[in-house]
């Protein structure tokens, strides 16, 4: 088989037709090969115009029905001492410009309006260059006198000024342009509207070439001054947002095609060694583009809100990318393996809340080597527990409140805290399955899959001949999971895999900016949550907070000064039902630092049921809440609707765990108040007190109010948040969408 190397990044290409070789055609192609644009010469009109971007007829006829069939392409048509051939100035194409040229003797300038001319978006289609009007007679000025009297040695001298100054701002317009087009790029890139970023590249280029040029005859000027800092770094951020721009689209261009290739079954090797390439250019695009950024933040430097968000904006962008190119090399170095790697994925449904995320109903096991994705398998969890032959003793609430007297996979993310879940899900696979040697683990909620259904328009499943999209499946995908129920039953399992079938089916079509950013936004908000056996990698979901684990309670500013506090409140759907599709949570906290340094909390969260009807799958949120507060903490008092609860569960061990069984009735809200003091005091002096509150796995976004009551003799000095501050009170308004850390620094007298 013959071995073929695709390129990545194509150049544009033009066609110059013409039967004389006009002199001005050599600076026509120089030109081109300074725009990148590869160019070829033929006296013929070719058969297809296929491989052509642009193609320039000269002084010669070319048929319209060649233009019509080909309305992606731009031609030019340029006349030389003759006029435009009527049918073609008649003719209602978009795709066509025409030139009309006086005389064949033209320089190097008017090249430039040519290509201008060609490459613009502009709707103009009509050019005339170095065109001869014919004039009875020469412009003669009547009166001298008239214009003598103006011409003293003051108005020569504030001329030449005024010149002086037009010609030292000259570049400015042009470098104006440059930055706009360098926006519109990056619009229409942000917007993947592909077929025009080129033009608008092109464009900005074109016009910062230009700035440069004339920015660089005055630049000794500027630097005399000592005002060359701005100008500089006007030129430098068009330069490297024009290469930012383009290594967008290379790496937005080749992982499309990365993408759709690991799902390619039996790979030839001209497949792989195209897969590899692509690859090595996404990871040096990645660092190119990095590198792009933080030079434009670093001379993004005008104290503008505009601006100050701008440079927020691009040191994330910055921080992804590190990121992105971190997992991607783990992952080609993954899939390039000769043996094979195995991932546990889990599907959690949060609408049956867990500790660790949901009830899982299902499970599947990803399978990869040789740079492909060999298999995934959809597991229903009935099916798997159904071979469990050995006992094991479920927590406490489980036996009590479920009635179980078996602990099995589907009830086994019973932790708040992800690893925990993983290893004692691995267990059950190993006694069900007898399937060991994982990789690592990934679950994901409903929620997260609903998010990933963003990205894609309505999907088909022809073998149920059903539309879903992400307002239906949570819906569809239960009712597939209860219509006709029984133990051994398959349905559920044989949907969920035409799902994830025809998603992978689908990812052609769909936006990668749009499936990208939903998968960040589940793993923000620990809709997805991640563990690899891998440290390195892993340690970056770790410090991304995107791989579910209970954050160890220490000063996470290095700063010995630091009073440390903790807040993990999370529940357990034991009702058997669906209720928190229904469930909305608010959480309150209300914190009192006294004149000695004494700090209690008032912690109060309102659960309001909108469940139409006891009916299944909606009904009583039958509910065992857990909370973990500092070791060092002190519960005073637990109430449930001012009622006080005395039967609760407690452990002291890293944490002050609380657990206690609670129901709200549908159209009902129930309100729980805890309230808390920790032994360690304010000092006197400065002092930061970090406060950690985490966020559930699966559990849907919730408002949090923060309320902060000082004493007369405690500072506030400095946060990491924006409150609204009044006298002694601090209150901050926000929700609880992730795990969140905030530092107060106080002094206190």
């Amino acid at each position: 088989m013959k071995f073929e190397t695709e390129v990545v990044l194509e150049k544009q290409k033009a066609l110059i037709i013409a039967k004389t070789n006009y002199p001005f055609i050599q600076h026509l192609k120089t030109h081109l090969k300074k725009f990148s644009v590869d160019y070829f010469f033929s006296s013929l009109h070719p058969k297809s115009f296929k491989v052509f971007d642009y193609i320039f007829v000269i002084g010669t006829a070319l048929s319209l029905k060649k233009v019509q069939v080909n309305p992606g392409k731009k031609f030019i048509f340029i006349f030389l001492n003759n006029k435009t051939p009527s049918e073609l100035m008649n003719a209602n194409l978009g795709n066509i410009k025409i030139i009309e040229i006086g005389t064949p003797d033209i320089n190097a300038q008017d090249i430039d309006k040519i290509l201008w001319f060609a490459f613009s978006t502009t709707k103009e289609k009509f050019l005339r260059i170095n065109w001869l009007i014919k004039k009875d007679r020469p412009f003669q000025i009547k009166n001298p006198a008239f214009f003598m009297k103006y011409l003293t040695k003051k108005n020569i001298l504030l001329m030449v000024i005024l010149g002086f100054i037009f010609f030292q701002i000259l570049f400015i317009p042009f470098a104006l342009l440059s930055s706009l087009f360098v926006y519109r790029s990056y619009s229409s890139l942000k917007s993947e509207n592909y077929s025009i970023v080129d033009d608008k590249i092109v464009s900005a280029t074109y016009f910062n070439q230009i700035a440069k040029t004339f920015y660089s005859a005055v630049r000794p000027t500027y630097l005399l001054f000592g005002i060359s800092v701005l100008p500089d770094n006007i030129m430098s951020i068009n330069d490297h947002g024009i290469d930012a721009v383009t290594k967008t689209k290379v790496i937005l261009t080749n992982a499309k095609e990365i993408q759709s290739l690991i799902f390619t079954k039996n790979k030839s090797s001209e497949e792989t060694d195209n897969l590899k390439l692509r690859f090595q250019t996404v990871n040096g695009s990645l660092d190119d583009l990095a590198n792009d950024i933080d030079t434009i933040n670093q001379k993004l430097d005008l104290p503008f809100s505009f601006v100050k968000t701008a440079k927020n904006n691009l040191l994330e962008a910055s921080d992804l990318l590190v990121k992105s190119k971190k997992l991607l090399t783990y992952f080609e170095s993954i899939i390039a393996k000769n043996t094979e790697s195995k991932y546990l994925i889990f599907f959690a449904n949060n609408m049956e809340l867990r500790p660790g995320g949901g009830f899982l109903g299902s499970f599947a096991i990803l399978r990869m080597k040789n740079y492909e994705i060999s298999d995934l398998k959809v597991y229903d969890v009935y099916d798997a527990d159904g071979q469990l032959t050995a006992h094991v003793d479920p927590p406490q609430p489980i036996a009590k409140y479920l009635n179980l007297p078996h602990w099995f996979l589907r009830d086994s993310d019973f932790s708040p805290d992800f690893l925990e879940n993983y290893q004692k899900a691995l267990f059950f696979i190993q006694k069900e399955l007898n399937i060991t040697d994982f990789n690592g683990g990934i679950l994901l909620t409903t929620t997260a899959v609903q998010n990933v259904l963003t990205a894609f328009n309505n999907i088909y499943i022809p073998d149920f001949k059903e539309t879903i999209n992400a307002d239906n499946f949570y819906l569809k995908t239960q009712f597939y999971a209860e219509k006709n129920f029984f133990p051994g039953s398959i349905q559920k399992q044989v949907f969920l895999s035409s799902v994830v079938q025809q998603i992978i089916l689908n990812l052609k079509t769909t936006s990668l900016g749009k499936l990208l950013s939903s998968i960040k936004k589940s793993l923000d908000e620990k809709q997805i949550v991640v563990y690899l056996n891998d440290a390195s990698t892993q340690s970056l979901f770790d410090s991304s907070f995107w791989s579910g684990r209970v954050i160890e309670p220490k000063c996470l500013t290095g700063n010995e000064n630091c009073l440390i506090d903790y807040l993990f409140p999370y529940d357990a759907n034991l009702g058997a039902n669906k209720a928190n599709f229904f469930i909305n949570r608010s959480i309150y906290l209300k914190t009192t630092i006294d004149s000695g340094g004494k700090i209690t909390h008032l912690l109060s969260i309102q659960y309001e049921n909108n469940s139409p009807s006891e009916i299944f799958p909606t009904g009583y949120y039958r509910n065992y809440f857990q909370i973990l507060l500092p070791e060092n903490s002190v519960v005073k008092q637990i109430t449930k609707d001012g009622v006080l609860v005395e039967d609760y569960d407690q452990k002291d061990d890293k944490f002050k765990q609380i657990g206690f069984y609670f129901e709200v009735p549908p159209k009902k809200t129930v309100e729980i108040k805890i309230s808390y003091q920790l032994n360690d005091q304010l000092k006197s002096g400065g002092q930061i007190y970090q406060l950690v509150l985490q966020k559930q796995i699966g559990a849907s976004n919730s408002d949090l109010i923060l309320d902060f009551r000082l004493d007369k003799n405690i500072s506030l000095i400095n946060q990491n948040f924006s409150p609204l501050v009044k006298d002694d009170q601090i209150i901050y308004n926000t929700n609880l969408s992730t795990d969140k850390i905030f530092f107060i620094e106080l002094s206190k007298q």
